[in-house]
């Protein structure tokens, strides 16, 4: 098996996969109306979590995973890298005709909230201020987070998330309903910056 990426793209759609000795995860990311795609990644949460994402950016997001390995890290890490990494390539196509780059949004949900920013120039860095659980549900903090972070390394984005909330299930579906929400704005249309981004050095390299 060969490792690294393989990667196909046109104007609505991207496909990534990415080996490693450990994980082969699939990604699919387009912005066809109405074209649900699955997400596999043998975490359950994490299959919802990254499904909140999907809905609320108005993405189309599928993940199939073929594994050797049954930690969770790993899985949670190398698919959240995956997904990073074709975020960057969506966010390369659609750079051309003038996007906005960044994005600012609070999720909430019941008693929980969230604030996340994000921003896509070529920088990654991942600031994550949450409540400790130990678990949530199928998964646990240290996993939610080692999938932030892959796809902050993945999309080299600079990532900022504060949260809070007294169920664990409402706190981290408020933190991606955020993420989305910011990828959203980040995906807007703005002809202004064709062919560049949010930061005066004006290119991602």
């Amino acid at each position: 098996m060969k490792l690294g990426y393989k990667i196909t793209k046109n104007n609505n759609q991207i496909e990534i996969q990415r080996n490693t000795k450990e994980t082969k995860i699939i990604v699919i990311l387009n912005n066809i109306k109405n074209k649900k795609l699955n997400v596999e990644t043998n975490l359950e949460f994490l299959n919802h979590m990254i499904e909140t994402l999907a809905w609320n950016a108005n993405l189309n997001i599928g993940v199939k995973i073929d594994t050797n390995t049954k930690l969770r890290h790993p899985i949670a890490e190398d698919a959240g890298i995956t997904l990073g990494r074709g975020f960057l390539e969506f966010y390369k196509i659609k750079i051309k005709n003038g996007i906005e780059g960044n994005g600012f949004s609070r999720g909430i949900i019941d008693e929980a909230y969230s604030d996340t920013a994000i921003s896509i120039e070529g920088r990654s860095y991942c600031f994550i201020e949450i409540p400790y659980f130990e678990n949530v549900e199928d998964v646990n903090n240290f996993d939610l987070k080692a999938f932030l972070e892959g796809f902050t390394q993945g999309c080299r984005c600079t990532l900022q998330i504060r949260s809070n909330g007294k169920d664990p299930h409402h706190t981290w579906e408020a933190v991606f309903r955020s993420l989305g929400q910011a990828i959203r704005k980040a995906l807007k249309s703005n002809n202004w910056r064709k062919n560049t981004i949010i930061g005066l050095k004006g290119t991602l390299e």
